[in-house]
């Protein structure tokens, strides 16, 4: 039986990729507000519970409240659950191992950060267990996540943190990207829908190939559409004349450094 702490998008994605692959699994949900709770336990044949004292039953507890709400959510937990040999499953951002334990009392821990295609079953999963987390559990938490999303686990938290920029971070990027081309097509007179539709086929394609053609390497790929002296070579050089890498560096960087902040903030 698992618990679900918040049932936001994010939250309620998982949960509903775990029920469509573990239809077996019961989940108690929770929010303060109880709406929330009540209309994905609808969706995964779960129970939403008032009070979180009737999540102690459970052995699983998935935590997906803000970052900013966990400390008054721990409090509560605390003095109505008994959190001993219980799994914590956390999908909060900047919020780390070691404040996790410090507020909760427990020791078995898994960080996941997913992302938003997790909502459509193509998300990527980082997770990060804690040394207290058993081989089995480990196991059990990587195949849950899996049923929404690639599952990627690293063995140091600073790692997870760093590349959580990427992944976790990185739809808002692609989306990014695709609308200064998007907004290129209409300032050259291309309909909005029309530019929108153009642009997303080109990058679900692209995505496409470049996940087929794993025996070649992304410059490879890039060759492949470009020519000495032709059109497409000069959009790639002036990408690199204009430091894309080191743009893109600084990004990251600059992520990262945001992310350290609100840790030790939390």
């Amino acid at each position: 039986m698992i618990g679900v702490l918040g049932c936001g998008n994010m939250a309620s994605a998982i949960v509903k990729g775990i029920h469509s692959k573990f239809t077996d699994i019961k989940f108690l949900t929770y929010t303060p507000s109880f709406t929330r709770a009540h209309d994905l336990a609808l969706k995964v044949n779960g129970t939403a519970v008032k009070k979180l004292s009737e999540l102690d039953e459970c052995k699983i507890l998935i935590i997906g409240c803000k970052p900013q709400q966990f400390q008054e959510l721990a409090t509560s937990l605390r003095s109505e659950i008994n959190l001993e040999n219980k799994i914590i499953i956390s999908i909060m951002a900047a919020v780390s191992t070691s404040s996790i334990k410090k507020q909760l009392g427990v020791s078995a821990i898994c960080r996941v950060m997913p992302n938003t295609p997790a909502l459509i079953n193509e998300g990527v999963s980082l997770i990060y267990h804690a040394e207290e987390v058993t081989s089995d559990d480990k196991k059990r938490v990587e195949s849950y996540f899996s049923a929404c999303s690639q599952v990627h686990v690293l063995e140091t938290e600073e790692l997870f943190d760093k590349v959580t920029v990427v992944t976790g971070s990185g739809p808002a990027y692609v989306y990014y990207f695709a609308k200064t081309m998007v907004d290129s097509l209409e300032s050259w007179g291309v309909n909005g829908k029309e530019a929108r539709e153009m642009v997303t086929q080109l990058f679900i394609g692209a995505a496409s190939l470049m996940n087929e053609r794993k025996d070649k390497t992304l410059g490879e790929l890039i060759d492949e559409v470009t020519s000495k002296g032709g059109v497409t070579i000069e959009a790639i050089n002036t990408f690199k004349e204009n430091n894309l890498n080191e743009i893109t560096d600084k990004a990251l960087d600059a992520a990262y450094k945001r992310s350290l902040e609100l840790t030790r903030s939390f």
